[in-house]
């Protein structure tokens, strides 16, 4: 493979997770945890790629909706189907 061909797939790899990114971004989806249906388990926790969610003073886990870049890793993960 030639240099140009690097640079216009690295280019368009950019592109890629730029357009992701910011799909994201606007889709304006909002993610909570269910507290009846969590059993702390805390793989959400564990798999947040943007430490979003956290466990609050009473135990009960909470997603920082600021910190929440909306990739649903949290929600797949759950076993309780307590994140929607």
């Amino acid at each position: 493979m030639n240099r140009r061909s690097v640079t216009f797939l690295l280019s368009l790899l950019a592109f890629v997770m730029l357009l992701s990114f910011a799909c994201k971004q606007l889709t304006g989806t909002e993610y909570y945890i269910d507290p009846l249906s969590c059993n702390g388990c805390g793989e959400c926790i564990r798999i947040c790629p943007n430490d979003a969610i956290y466990y609050n003073q009473n135990g009960e886990a909470r997603i920082d909706q600021t910190k929440c870049t909306h990739c649903a890793e949290c929600v797949a993960v759950c076993p309780n189907n307590a994140v929607y």
